[in-house]
């Protein structure tokens, strides 16, 4: 590979554009780094709330973060030709997949084309959201075609994939390796220079192993719950519980590593296998694993109706967010087996410390049975004491063990004082 055109300075002026739970904290960090920063959004009162100091959804140290990048010039704004007076440009877009499981370039191609005419030459664009495989590729020869100007030349273009956890984001931007997949040498060493300013690490490469390696991050680890979950299943078949089998499997022995199960989804994991997917006539491993853990609630409502039918009972579901501590319910399997007790005729209530819902205490008395959809710290430091005020009779289903009962479904008065 050719090499870049010489050594190559960090921007000073970057636009963020889309301020969710990729974007916002890594356009509040940039600006409390030096950069200058301005954020753009479509969202006029997510806008008018970043102004007010009010960070939008849970992340450890938000608030604080965003005051300090406030105070030393952060800017918000719907208007996307602010672009034209920066650096470079970080895209956090959505990358859905549609009804058939193909991937959406719908935000991609809206983006593009507010963007496009603000544009100006030597800007850095970095593409920051998950991607198809050679969506990288796609956009340079869209930009070329729309703009007349050329990547590699007048343009530079990089996908960067961020691999921060939900709620951690200002921790681990800063320690996780980034990967830098540039179009050509000068982008890579542009997109690289801008990172290395607040990264651990650079990992420079091309596009598309750079967008492989985002999606195997993914799928590495929801193969590895799949597994997790259809072990589960088979235990349950035979009698077993699950929680006992991974103890005696993990504990002590060198080569262990198996995960317990759980109700595996959010907006990445559901969707991007069929990114890796799309274009082959194989791929059973990740089609069959999204398939173990989207089947996973019908499972669990199976287990208790060989107990008693659900037929007119109260349900109650205990965490409605996709992960441990955090507020965001994108694709969260509770939603489903809310739909799957809907179909059994339940009445269905819901809890999450950190979602709107149902009285707790209300769950709690009313629920004929209940289930542990989330992990959450709030639950698994109390759940003796909440299970002590359910009502009489009710059952648990516990598929993340955080009673330590080690069954999957028991009653609750079993789980009083774990």
């Amino acid at each position: 590979m050719a090499e870049a055109r010489g050594k190559v300075e960090a921007p000073d002026s970057v636009a963020v554009i889309g301020l969710g739970r990729v974007g916002l904290p890594l356009a509040v960090l940039l600006q409390t780094l030096g950069f200058r920063v301005v954020g753009v959004d479509v969202d006029a009162d997510r806008v008018a709330a970043l102004h007010e100091g009010r960070f939008p959804f849970m992340e450890k140290g938000g608030e604080d973060q965003l005051a300090k990048a406030l105070e030393l010039g952060f800017e918000a704004t719907t208007d996307v030709s602010r672009t034209a007076d920066v650096d470079a440009i970080v895209l956090t877009l959505g990358t859905p997949v549609d009804e058939h499981m193909n991937p959406d370039f719908t935000q991609i191609q809206a983006v593009l084309a507010a963007l496009e005419r603000h544009l100006k030459p030597g800007q850095l664009l970095v593409l920051r959201s998950t991607l198809a495989p050679g969506t990288t590729e796609l956009v340079g020869r869209l930009l070329e075609s729309h703009t007349g100007l050329r990547v590699g030349e007048d343009l530079f273009l990089a996908f960067c994939p961020e691999r921060i956890a939900e709620g951690n984001s200002f921790e681990e931007i800063r320690e996780i390796p980034q990967i830098v997949g540039g179009t050509d040498p000068e982008s890579t060493a542009r997109a690289s220079a801008l990172f290395a300013r607040f990264c651990a690490e650079v990992f420079p490469t091309d596009p598309v192993s750079a967008e492989l390696a985002k999606l195997y991050c993914n799928m590495y680890r929801y193969i590895d719950f799949a597994i997790a979950n259809e072990f589960m299943m088979i235990a349950q078949h035979h009698g077993a519980e699950i929680h006992e089998v991974v103890r005696l499997v993990n504990d002590g022995y060198r080569r262990s590593g198996l995960k317990s199960p759980g109700l595996t989804s959010g907006p990445c994991l559901y969707k991007d296998g069929f990114f890796l997917t799309n274009h082959l006539p194989f791929g059973e491993l990740i089609s069959t694993s999204w398939k173990i853990n989207e089947t996973v609630p019908a499972f669990l409502i199976d287990l208790v109706k060989e107990q008693r039918s659900l037929e007119g009972l109260t349900a109650g579901i205990l965490g409605l967010s996709f992960k441990r501590n955090i507020d965001d319910t994108r694709n969260s399997l509770a939603y489903k087996l809310k739909k799957l007790l809907w179909m059994e005729n339940c009445q269905i209530l819901m809890h999450d410390p950190f979602v709107e819902s149902d009285e707790l205490d209300r769950v709690l008395a009313e629920s004929d049975v209940l289930f542990v959809t989330m992990n959450h710290d709030f639950y698994r430091t109390k759940i003796g004491e909440l299970l002590a005020r359910a009502k009489p009779g009710a059952l648990v289903c516990d598929v993340w063990n955080i009673t330590g009962v080690e069954r999957i479904l028991f009653p609750a008065s079993e789980g009083v004082g774990s």
